[in-house]
């Protein structure tokens, strides 16, 4: 019992005001550690996103970028154009782009700035979120899928060439893309003057090597096979064309997509080149 006239009020009042207050700076502290928690988790969350968009970028780049460097499917915009797009339409940035294995494969790395409610305005986390993804043309695939015709087997290369000296042939332009994929069998391979093949070339002696695979024979230098075929147009150029050079002193194969394929000069190899590089183009002719 308290005694009578003993002043107990205004400690038991300052006693429940302190437990008040370390009440409500303990639901502060817990209120402050969850308001951090939700904003490391939201953080979290978008580092993730962050991943998940610049993958996405990644695989969308990496395939515009396939298709611009494989000549059959290029449409003259080139692989590192191409990516670019495609990841920016993404969100993202395309940061390396290589092409190899004569336009078949393409890797592209792309990155993405994550956003950040918390972390990066405290100077933590990495600034940019990168992404590597790399697409190829499955030659195998598409050759079974009988969009292209194209076979280095004897007894179809023979049925094609026997075909072609009937004059019965129905898909010239089949055989011309044979052509094109044929002569791309040997990219890499040394220029030699006055070479015809199969492990070196000169620009006509590419020319001959290739067609003589389907049975049409060719005259051995630029200035006869200039009088070969027809002649088309620049802007109607398609895959197995010949294209000839200052003023027809050299060659090469259109491959489609403003690419073609030649042997050009000593010291060099067989290689792919865009069309667009050159302005002394003199001639076209179709053969097929």
């Amino acid at each position: 019992m308290i005694a009578p006239g003993t002043r107990t009020g205004p400690r038991v009042a300052a006693r429940f005001r302190r437990q008040g207050g370390g009440v409500s700076a303990a639901a502060v502290g817990c209120i402050a550690l969850i308001a951090l928690l939700s904003l490391l988790t939201a953080d979290i969350g978008l580092y993730i996103a962050a991943r998940c968009r610049a993958k996405d970028a990644a695989n969308s780049a990496a395939l515009a970028a396939v298709q611009e460097s494989f000549p059959l499917f290029a449409t003259g915009v080139g692989p590192q154009a191409a990516a670019s797009r495609f990841a920016a339409a993404n969100g993202a940035t395309a940061d390396e782009v290589s092409v190899s294995d004569g336009g078949q494969r393409a890797r592209v790395v792309v990155s993405v700035r994550p956003e950040s409610l918390l972390l990066r305005r405290l100077g933590i986390g990495p600034d940019r979120v990168s992404a590597c993804s790399a697409a190829e043309v499955d030659m195998d695939a598409l050759l079974a899928s009988g969009a292209i015709w194209y076979t280095t087997d004897p007894t179809t290369l023979n049925a094609l060439k026997s075909l072609i000296a009937s004059g019965k042939v129905k898909d010239a332009q089949g055989a011309a893309t044979m052509v094109a994929l044929l002569a791309m069998q040997h990219l890499g391979q040394p220029y030699v003057w006055g070479a015809t093949g199969p492990n070196s070339f000169d620009c006509s002696g590419l020319v001959c090597y290739v067609y003589a695979q389907i049975g049409v024979g060719l005259p051995r230098v630029t200035f006869d096979q200039v009088r070969c075929g027809r002649a088309v147009a620049p802007s109607e150029l398609a895959p197995g064309d010949l294209v000839f050079f200052r003023r027809n002193n050299h060659v090469g194969i259109y491959l489609g997509g403003g690419f073609f394929i030649h042997a050009p000069r000593t010291g060099d190899v067989v290689k792919m080149t865009p069309l667009s590089a050159r302005s002394d183009v003199s001639a076209c002719r179709r053969i097929l």
